[in-house]
């Protein structure tokens, strides 16, 4: 029950009576805190977003945390803290409650708190709060007991929450670099008019369950929620107005669960934003312009559909190990997709690639274990090193004709081929395997196991080019050509049809399509249609 009462002693103070600004104090008991929580819930139709509603505390445990590894130093030129956790020693059943309310001028919260500055273990401030204000919070929430803030009713200075403002390495760092001494904070609510919170705000704060976003954010810095690993959500929304994300700003934020919902002002989503968080659905609205690198690595994501305005998706492995990810949609206009895209998705069922994609990058599809198939659009050019080695599931591949090369080992160890379609009257470039010299695209020439490529699978080619193919290194791996053709498309029994009001359209992945474009491919009456005006 003290936990419970600890945490809700502060939530939505707006009932509490207005109290000028002249500094003043005032205890609230446990009944008190209580009674203006429950007042304020019910019935509430609050404007900014909860994290979190539990109550459970991590005093008096040492955490060790999770190693972030080799790959996320590489990836994202990360200084990675490999040391234990440690939490401050609980002292909840030891001392009687503190819940205070201050008014204060800015610079002098310290004054305010007085001898309580250590033993207050809730806090409700009004009045304006400077950089000053916020290192005694964290002062009484590093040194005291301090767990619960609200700034509801406070301005920040300059709409800002400072770098570093509740993370100080040089005193949280212990010497000995083997331990990182960790704050009480469990819940802070910021004012609206907070515009920006930059890097490393609350960084390390393992045990910060809930913050609200405020209407007014318009920028996260980088590490601004690194390592908050008790940090909830779902759903955690973003208001309009909001535009960046820094880098690795809730990266192995291990408790965010469940929805993000962004605005249509976001322009950019940076490098590890979301690395190795655990949510399992966002929306990429209309107007987002780039995702960086490693920023959805590790997540729980079920389905991806990234719009057409987002066309840099250049960086490396975006959702890799995403392991429950589906499905997969890729904005048109894109020319590449690039290494270790969707690595180790071992769930993906289905992805289109559009028509403009040239390369398939390094690793891009590697162990998409459960993907069956893959339409390959005329103009691919490139596929690269590993790109769909051990997809298991594939039955067939239909190579286009404007294919050039195919990358070390990039088909390799697809033991359920069936078949494999090539429209290319010369064969496309075959790279030999560096790892291992002599593997070619599909595989070692004498396989030793049966997860290879099967080598003797019907190979369908142009008419007179068979002899061609079997005398190319690389494509001599297969035994049985065959010339034709009647190539499969990636397109079947098309009709050209134009617009109707009264039938619905929708997009090769299920959703209704309200401006068909001319020139795209939609479903109409379970049908495939080829859109014109």
């Amino acid at each position: 029950m003290k936990n419970v009462l600890l945490l809700l002693s502060v939530v939505f103070s707006s009932l509490f009576s207005t109290v000028s600004l002249a500094q003043t104090a005032k205890s609230i008991s446990k009944d008190e805190a209580l009674a203006i929580s429950q007042k304020q819930f019910v019935g509430k139709d609050v404007e900014y977003y909860i994290l979190c509603n539990s109550t459970s505390a991590v005093h008096g445990q040492n955490i060790v945390m999770t190693d972030a590894g080799k790959l996320q130093t590489a990836i994202l030129n990360r200084p990675v803290y490999r040391y234990s956790i440690n939490t401050p020693t609980s002292t909840e059943d030891d001392h009687d409650f503190v819940g205070m309310d201050i008014t204060s001028k800015a610079g002098n919260l310290a004054d305010a708190l007085g001898n309580n500055i250590y033993n207050v273990d809730s806090l409700v401030v009004r009045g304006t709060v400077d950089a000053a204000d916020i290192r005694t919070l964290w002062d009484a929430s590093f040194k005291g007991r301090l767990s619960v803030i609200n700034l509801e009713n406070a301005e920040i200075e300059n709409g800002i929450v400072p770098e570093d403002a509740f993370w100080h390495q040089k005193e949280q760092l212990d010497p000995s670099w083997e331990f990182i001494n960790t704050i009480h904070l469990r819940r802070i609510i910021l004012p609206d008019g907070v515009k920006r919170i930059e890097e490393g705000a609350f960084a390390y704060c393992i045990n910060l369950e809930e913050i609200n976003i405020p209407s007014s954010l318009q920028y996260l810095g980088t590490y601004a929620f690194s390592d908050c690993v008790s940090l909830k959500t779902d759903p955690l929304i973003f208001p309009e107005g909001f535009e960046r994300f820094g880098q690795l700003v809730f990266s192995d934020c291990s408790s965010l669960t469940g929805k993000v919902v962004l605005p249509s002002t976001i322009k950019e989503i940076d490098d590890g934003a979301f690395f190795r968080s655990k949510i399992t659905s966002i929306n990429l609205p209309e107007g987002l312009e780039r995702i960086g690198l490693a920023a959805f690595y590790a997540c729980r994501l079920e389905e991806i559909w990234i719009p057409n305005s987002c066309q840099d998706l250049s960086s490396p492995t975006l959702f890799q190990q995403n392991y429950f990810l589906k499905r997969i949609h890729l904005p048109e206009g894109l020319d590449r997709i690039p290494n270790g895209f969707a690595d180790a998705c071992l769930k993906l069922q289905e992805i289109n690639i559009p028509s403009s994609v040239k390369s398939i990058g390094i690793k891009a599809f590697q162990q998409c274990y459960s993907l069956k198939k893959i339409e390959l659009p005329n103009g691919l050019e490139t596929i690269e090193k590993d790109a769909f080695w051990h997809c298991d599931s594939l039955e067939q591949i239909v190579f286009p004709a404007t294919l050039k090369m195919l990358g070390q080992e990039s088909c390799s160890y697809i033991s359920e081929l069936k078949r494999i379609y090539c429209m290319a009257s010369e064969p496309p470039v075959c790279e030999e395997s560096t790892l291992n010299p002599g593997n070619t695209p599909f595989g070692d020439y004498e396989p030793v196991h049966n997860l290879s490529t099967p080598n003797d699978i019907p190979v369908y080619v142009p008419v007179g080019s068979a002899e061609k193919y079997r005398k190319a290194w690389g494509w001599d791996y297969f035994t049985n050509f065959i010339e034709t053709d009647d190539f499969p498309t990636a397109i079947h029994n098309v009709t050209i049809e134009h617009y109707d009001s009264k039938n619905c359209v929708y997009d090769l992945m299920g959703r209704k399509v309200i401006n068909p474009q001319k020139g795209q491919v939609y479903i109409k009456n379970g049908k495939k249609i080829l859109f014109a005006y």
